[in-house]
């Protein structure tokens, strides 16, 4: 999964020539050449995230892909991009859904970003096409920027999953939207505490299990939490009432630790 541990303190990066679990060898590739097809002139590099980048996906997975691209993409690109997106989830049993993030290359090699990109593409990604951007970067060390960073759009996609939340009609979109509630919250109740743990967690469960040693009072929110990613069917309003309140207190506990560190 990772390649040789750097010198103490640093953390690993994932091993770009690994072999990917068999199950998802085939959607992956199936979903890289359609992406090739469709941005050939607009792709600077592609990236896989997750627990598929990291060898350790379960029976269904998640493909996470980031594309960096050289300008921002329009309305039929990324039109052609969501095509993709269903083509590549009805190919396989084992591809649960797949996602999209798409980076412009200015932003995702400005210095300033270098605590969320640059952490993101060093030890959190693949490179599956084009220049790979983790070589531009020396290995981190877990630090509190590093955590603001990869959490700073904690609040505004938990207005958006909110939304899909109150005018979901089906089950499914529900359970699809409260399940990535529940993991964002986890992760980012997990970025409170990394810069004292001195670890980088990407299991929910260790993730949990750190956080709750600086926080036990938060134990049921976990739970609760817990009970979503198992998509379990629990009413709106509950849901909802979750999400505002966790994600109010978790949001001011990193204002209130920035103020603190800074």
């Amino acid at each position: 999964m990772y390649q040789s541990q750097p010198r103490r303190g640093l953390l690993p990066e994932l091993d770009n020539n690994a072999p990917l679990q068999s199950d998802f060898v085939a959607p992956v590739a199936a979903a890289l050449r359609q992406i090739g097809a469709a941005l050939e002139d607009v792709i600077h590099s592609v990236y896989l995230s997750g627990d598929v980048a990291r060898r350790a996906a379960d029976e269904k997975a998640e493909l996470e892909f980031t594309l960096v691209t050289q300008r921002m993409l329009n309305v039929q690109e990324f039109s052609a991009l969501n095509t993709i997106r269903w083509r590549v989830e009805q190919s396989s049993d084992a591809v649960k859904s797949v996602s999209f993030e798409i980076v412009p290359l200015k932003e995702a090699t400005n210095f300033a970003n270098i605590f969320r990109w640059g952490f993101f593409f060093k030890h959190c990604t693949i490179c599956l096409k084009g220049d790979n951007l983790a070589d531009s970067f020396g290995h981190f060390e877990v630090s509190w920027e590093i955590s603001k960073a990869m959490n700073e759009d904690l609040i505004v996609r938990l207005k958006e999953l909110r939304q899909k939340i109150a005018l979901a009609t089906k089950w499914g979109t529900q359970l699809d939207a409260a399940e990535e509630v529940a993991k964002r919250l986890i992760r980012a109740s997990f970025g409170l505490v990394a810069h004292r743990t001195h670890t980088w967690e990407v299991n929910l469960e260790q993730c949990s299990a750190a956080f709750l040693e600086f926080y036990p009072d938060k134990s049921l929110e976990m739970e609760r939490l817990f009970y979503l990613i198992q998509r379990k069917p629990v009413k709106k309003r509950a849901v909802v009432a979750l999400m505002d309140a966790f994600g109010a207190w978790v949001n001011d506990e990193y204002a209130k630790i920035d103020r603190k560190i800074g």
